[in-house]
């Protein structure tokens, strides 16, 4: 019995070491892959300095340089520091990163904003067994009072769920907003509340492909001048979905609007219950992978202009299967009261690069299918009411039960509204 103990601590404690082992090792190389993966793909520097380690734990130094204009901010070139300290297990990794704010360009940029600091804190883990890795970036509530505004950043939550390559997950976004508030307390402000976001995303040849997105705002508003400008809107919703279709590809796109009031001087425009469904696409799927492949290798124009012309060799297709919405306006140019509700389908035909100089000419390549159904007051407050009954009495409209009907097709550069064709 004894002996059978040893054996099995023996082989448990070679097995942790092994393990253990594996974990810094497979860190290391995982490291390595990144920078220089890194480093090829983008125009900033990565490097990566050892200040202390031991068997448990490592901590190092990352140098990140780069330019603002990259982000298409204005040119500004920049250095930051990250402090990383990574926890080993066996087959389980660990990690803690902040940003340095003695070194690098952080603090200048701290003292140019008039902050002190701002908490964050990134953190992952990674299962060697499972090939798992989770990752996380926090930035809890901090305020500043500048000379002509208020800020208060409330907490935001950024995490991922992937593989250990970072190819394919899922990711989101938790933010619960924040206000810019007029310091001299005439009420102007910025007020913004609980946006969110997630995404399904995974590598196809090298390129990201986002499978589907969804993000929403509770609420934003913001008034200006003293209140003689309010706007407020309030649970946006908008969900796209990716699809493969017979080799090609699709994106549906799902639009929801609660509310949203626009208030200048004694003028209002109100939106309320916008429902927005609607799918665009057809192109080939080889040929989407390859014109987004393209982009990262900055081809010449020519080959660019190859790759496009092959993605429309079959034309582009849009559905609408749905928009609708109630509209109540009052402003001079745009007097409207009522609902609207649209649905239909268009598609681009295929055609040469070289022969289309101009948007307009894309008309010709157009077949356009819409069928329009409104609440017939919708324009009488409008001077184009007089133009909605000129339309009704020609036919255009067919005017029953209190709605306006017309079904519009655009064909072969032809234009015809319920059958009769529109000079």
């Amino acid at each position: 019995m004894f002996k059978k103990s040893v054996v099995f601590l023996t082989v448990l404690m070679v097995s942790a070491v092994g393990g253990q082992f594996f974990s810094q090792y497979q860190y290391q190389r995982q490291v390595e892959q990144l920078t220089t993966k890194l480093n090829q793909q983008h125009a900033w520097s990565y490097q990566q300095s050892l200040i202390s380690k031991d068997w448990f734990t490592r901590q190092e130094q990352w140098q990140i340089e780069g330019n603002f204009a990259d982000l298409g901010l204005e040119p500004q070139a920049f250095t930051i520091m990250l402090q990383h300290k990574i926890s080993f297990w066996p087959l389980w990794l660990s990690g803690e990163w902040q940003v340095d704010e003695q070194q690098g360009d952080y603090q200048q940029w701290l003292q140019t904003n008039q902050l002190s600091s701002i908490p964050h804190l990134g953190q992952w883990q990674a299962n060697l067994l499972t090939q798992n890795l989770k990752q996380s970036l926090s930035i809890d509530n901090f305020e500043h009072n500048y000379s002509q505004v208020d800020l208060t950043f409330h907490p935001l939550l950024i995490t991922s769920n992937s593989d250990l390559d970072f190819a394919k997950g899922t990711a989101s976004l938790n933010w619960q907003g924040m206000e810019l508030d007029d310091s001299s307390q005439n009420g102007d402000h910025i007020h913004l509340q609980q946006v969110s976001a997630s995404e399904q995303f995974s590598q196809r040849q090298g390129w990201t492909l986002v499978e589907s997105a969804n993000w929403s705002i509770e609420q934003l508003t913001l008034q200006l001048e003293q209140g003689n400008t309010l706007l407020d809107l309030q649970n946006l919703v908008v969900s796209n979905q990716f699809s493969e279709q017979q080799q090609r590809a699709f994106m549906s796109v799902d639009s929801s609007l609660e509310q949203f009031n626009f208030k200048e001087a004694q003028q209002r425009f109100t939106l309320n219950e916008l429902v927005l469904t609607s799918k665009i696409g057809g192109v080939p799927m080889q040929s989407l992978i390859a014109l987004a492949g393209a982009n990262q290798q900055q081809r010449s124009e020519q080959d660019l202009d190859a790759l496009v012309q092959e993605l429309i060799s079959e034309g582009i297709e849009w559905q609408l299967e749905q928009l609708a919405l109630k509209i109540n306006s009052n402003f001079q140019d745009l007097a409207m009261v009522g609902d609207i509700k649209l649905s239909g389908n268009a598609k681009l035909l295929p055609f040469e690069l070289n022969a289309v100089n101009s948007p307009l000419q894309l008309l010709r390549y157009l077949d356009l299918n819409v069928e329009l159904d409104a609440n017939d007051s919708l324009f009488n407050y409008s001077p184009l009411s007089a133009y909605i009954m000129a339309l009704r009495n020609a036919g255009y409209l067919v005017h029953q039960d209190g709605r306006d009907q017309s079904k519009l097709i655009f064909n072969d550069s032809e234009f015809t509204m319920n059958s009769l064709p529109v000079n």
